[in-house]
């Protein structure tokens, strides 16, 4: 593999590490894991995504190709996904969010049938 192979495989390995870091701290926390947060968190991981295949056509991208570039490129693929996010520029959001809360509602619809069922067959 040529330089830019491995700098690339770096940077998608990278750019893994990451997103699993942030779907796991949504998911550990009980406030964090409000259909809401996860939402917006979810809309960030796509707009950070984005970012950063966009910012591929660039080439070096803004911060050249010396030691370290892949970090500060990263870095500034996850801030402006997060400002996208955080201004609803993408409006995945509220379409996230809604899904969730129809999932839940329909698992507790579900949950409440199963006990209802399971109460009076005893």
């Amino acid at each position: 593999m040529d330089g830019l192979g491995l700098q690339g495989a770096a940077r998608s390995a990278g750019m893994n590490d990451m997103m699993a870091g942030r779907v796991s701290r949504v998911a550990a926390g009980s406030d964090e894991g409000t259909p809401e947060t996860v939402a917006r968190e979810m809309e960030s991981l796509f707009a950070t995504m984005l970012v950063s295949e966009l910012r591929k056509g660039l080439g070096e991208g803004f911060f050249g190709g010396g030691a370290g570039a892949d970090t500060f490129n990263g870095w500034f693929d996850e801030q402006i996904g997060a400002s996208l996010a955080s201004r609803s520029s993408l409006g995945l959001a509220d379409q996230i969010r809604e899904s969730i809360v129809r999932e839940q509602a329909a698992a507790a619809a579900e949950q409440a049938r199963k006990s209802s069922e399971s109460g009076e067959a005893s």
